[in-house]
């Protein structure tokens, strides 16, 4: 396959080949009959990534992206709702009017930033920042893609529950853990599995106080959607010789998480750095812990 390139201060650098309108139709036609990726991409002389990225987006934009497993993850809401008992849900990924909005009768507040008919249209983190001093008994995240910038913000929100979409499972199918290795820890193919995401959830949750039972793990073929039941403990309770120093990062970290949009608007070098130095300690003084509880 011929790659356009181009060289920009010594470095070569490929250029995307644009997609045509013939292409595309080949491309919808050919998911249609049920072939394969890879077959595809031999005949329109692309990648099989860049072909399933491209057929992603046009379902996306069609809203028809993971048609085959609305129905089990409908059906799994409801179980989930029948254990967790909410009064209210935040819904970040709403797809426009909530589904729980539709199908409950619990209190939801839900956001879009590309559908329209919920109650807000802002980016998610922009959102989750905006209550992020109120408290739901359920958040959702069910992005297309990562929610992985989302889940400080959902775990401060979220109070009985907490619902998570890993749109990047789909890397695996690739073997690609490019995007996972440094925000997941996950450095081999072989460990680049739900359970492994989830552990990430579950250890951050702690920094919250609160422990995350997945009670539901539903994997299809492009995600894995998670439900967690959150508990919540106090570490005083807990015998941990590091109490105090432990409350006082855990008040210093959920300022910080509160506040960290102000990072992308022009703080000082020497800020970020000492805010990664506390960071640290905080993290440090929890490896500490003799209890097991708190240990992340």
């Amino acid at each position: 396959m011929k790659i356009n390139k181009h060289y920009q201060n010594g470095v070569i650098k490929s250029i995307p080949k644009k997609w045509s309108d013939e292409e595309i139709l080949k491309l919808l036609e050919l998911k249609k009959q049920g072939k394969s990726f890879d077959y595809i991409s031999n005949l329109l002389n692309r990648t099989s990534y860049s072909c399933n990225r491209k057929y992603y987006n046009l379902m996306k934009k069609l809203d028809t992206y993971n048609d085959k497993h609305r129905d089990l993850k409908y059906k799994y809401n409801k179980e989930f709702l029948k254990k967790i008992n909410p009064s209210t849900i935040l819904d970040v990924f709403s797809g426009g009017i909530s589904w729980y909005k539709k199908n409950t009768n619990v209190d939801v507040i839900d956001n879009d930033l590309k559908v329209d008919g919920a109650d807000f249209k802002l980016d998610a983190i922009d959102f989750l920042h905006k209550y992020r001093k109120h408290k739901f008994d359920i958040v959702d995240l069910d992005p297309f893609g990562s929610a992985f910038d989302c889940f400080d913000f959902a775990l401060n929100i979220a109070e009985k529950g907490l619902i998570i979409t890993f749109g990047e499972i789909v890397g695996r199918r690739f073997n690609r853990q490019d995007y996972v290795e440094h925000r997941y820890n996950i450095n081999y193919i072989d460990e680049f599995n739900t359970n492994k995401l989830s552990q990430y959830i579950e250890k951050r949750g702690l920094i919250f106080r609160k422990k995350l039972t997945p009670i539901i793990i539903a994997e299809m073929t492009n995600i894995s959607r998670v439900y967690y039941k959150i508990e919540h403990f106090n570490y005083g309770n807990s015998g941990c010789k590091y109490f105090k120093k432990k409350q006082n990062k855990f008040d210093w970290f959920i300022n910080q998480e509160n506040e960290k949009r102000k990072f992308k608007n022009g703080l000082k070098y020497i800020d970020i750095k000492n805010s990664f130095k506390q960071t640290k300690l905080f993290d440090d003084d929890f490896n500490a812990c003799d209890s097991g509880h708190c240990g992340l």
